[in-house]
């Protein structure tokens, strides 16, 4: 039984042969197929793959707007990964489509997908060519982690993207500046959930880093994954908004600190520790 999964207008599901046609009409245009192939020269590789599936995205009107291969057990060359892992490969949006905040939906709710089709697997991955801004920083605003890099792809430098589907993950998050805060040393993010403020994120402005001071998040959605997939979040949000910030810290205090395993699962570390508190620390620029 095919599983598709709906995501507000658009819908995720597997390729069946009856798309084949339509899948053939998918463009794309010439810089953005260097980065990525054209659905139809990679689709019959991947049906004959039992390891592979490949998707397709729609919208409401059924127009096949997207399209992206899952690969299971998947080892990319130059990277150590582990065995049960999923990698995301030859993802694209439609030309005919782009422009209209597809690719950030499909992102945001990709993961949820994979947790449906493949409900044994943990780790999500995907590499993408250095040079390709703008496609990882979609990555890292969906969440997904920069875990290493290697120097010499086929394209020259690439950049390995991680998340931990076992984590709590709020698709419809959205950091959000608030602009009438921004003439004083403090930095206010709403945290938005479909579109209700349920939470925020005070930042204080220390020259070339920003100092979380504090994160609330209101009571009834504590146990929902906002605080975790914030911080996930945090690190594009600033870089995108902020030239000229390097690093953000967070000084912990307590040693059972809920807030420390947040942190680390979103690629903060450790640089200074006593007794009372830990002090953590990410870089924004790489």
């Amino acid at each position: 039984m095919m599983k598709a999964k709906q995501f507000g207008d658009i819908e995720i599901k597997p390729f069946e042969e009856s798309m084949r046609t339509a899948l053939y009409d998918f463009r794309l245009n010439e810089r953005q197929q260097i980065y990525s192939s054209l659905p139809k020269e990679v689709l019959d590789g991947a049906i004959n793959d039992p390891d592979r599936r490949p998707n397709i995205v729609v919208n409401e009107k059924n127009e096949i707007i997207g399209f992206f291969v899952l690969h299971k057990y998947y080892q990319h060359e130059g990277y150590d990964t582990p065995d049960n892992v999923v990698y995301i490969r030859s993802l694209s949006i439609n030309e005919k489509y782009q422009g209209n905040g597809y690719g950030t939906t499909i992102m945001m709710n990709l993961p949820e997908y994979v947790q449906f089709v493949f409900p044994d697997f943990d780790h999500l991955y995907l590499v993408v060519d250095a040079e390709n801004e703008a496609a990882w920083n979609l990555y890292e605003r969906a969440g997904f982690m920069h875990t290493a890099t290697k120097e010499e792809g086929p394209l020259g430098k690439e950049r390995l993207y991680y998340l931990d589907l076992d984590s709590k993950y709020v698709s419809s998050l959205k950091l959000v500046l608030n602009e009438d805060n921004l003439d004083n040393e403090f930095v206010d993010i709403h945290l938005m959930k479909d579109k209700q403020k349920v939470g925020i994120i005070v930042l204080e402005d220390k020259g070339q880093s920003f100092d979380i001071r504090s994160i609330e998040v209101e009571e009834n959605e504590r146990k929902e994954g906002i605080a975790e997939s914030a911080l996930r979040q945090l690190s594009t949000f600033v870089r995108r908004r902020f030239a000229d910030k390097k690093e953000i810290h967070i000084t912990l205090f307590g040693s059972n600190n809920k807030l420390k395993p947040l942190c680390e699962k979103a690629r903060f570390v450790e640089i200074q520790k006593s007794e009372d508190y830990i002090k953590l620390m990410k870089y924004i620029k790489y």
